[in-house]
């Protein structure tokens, strides 16, 4: 009798196992769909957020120079 030490490969596939793979596979695909809309809508959000940015940083530099006017103008009324 001949014994053999290594592992040995059956060429049959369970239904099982073909069932495990379809069911991966598709959690995989909607899963990939899901991330590339919530890209595409954080994508939107940065887009319409970019213009507000802007005025924001320029509102607080208007602000700066208010603030430094009115500080001059209480110098003056102090003196």
């Amino acid at each position: 009798m001949m014994v053999t030490n290594g592992w040995t490969l059956q060429r049959q596939v369970t239904l099982g196992v073909l069932l495990a793979i379809v069911l991966q596979t598709s959690g995989a695909l909607i899963w990939s769909g899901r991330v590339s809309e919530r890209l595409d809508q954080l994508e939107r959000m940065d887009d319409r957020q970019g213009p507000l940015a802007e005025r924001l940083a320029s509102l607080e530099a208007e602000m700066r120079l208010a603030r430094e006017s009115l500080v001059r103008i209480e110098r003056r009324m102090e003196e």
